[in-house]
């Protein structure tokens, strides 16, 4: 039930399963408290976005290819564009993504419900 996500979920979670993949778990948890954050505060408009792989010093070695440049595709839609939705997820091409499961770039907008809302 989308009710029972809340803050205190969301913070429980983070403490009982944060040690393993901390970096894909706070990531997991950021798309949740935005769901719940738009739920609480409808006129407040709240997004999440991911800025892809993105070839820094901290991913050398992994394959990331997308330039820090590139990376700001999303950001820049969030910031200055008018969004259609609240408590949505934008892709690294700043198309509307689910939370879910994955949307790789170019692939048509996600246009179904944000399951943490």
């Amino acid at each position: 039930d989308n009710e029972d996500m809340t803050w205190d979920w969301i913070e429980e979670h983070a403490k009982v399963n944060g040690g393993g993949d901390s970096y894909g778990c706070s990531k997991a948890l950021l798309a949740c408290y935005t769901g719940v954050f738009a739920r609480a505060h409808p006129n407040i408009l709240t997004s999440c976005c991911t800025p892809g792989f993105i070839n820094t010093q901290m991913t050398a070695g992994w394959g990331a290819s997308k330039s820090p440049e590139e990376g700001t595709k999303a950001l820049l839609k969030c910031l200055f564009e008018n969004l259609e939705g609240n408590g949505w997820y934008y892709g690294s091409d700043g198309v509307r993504s689910p939370y879910h499961f994955m949307r790789n770039p170019g692939e048509p907008a996600y246009d179904g419900v944000n399951p943490f809302l």
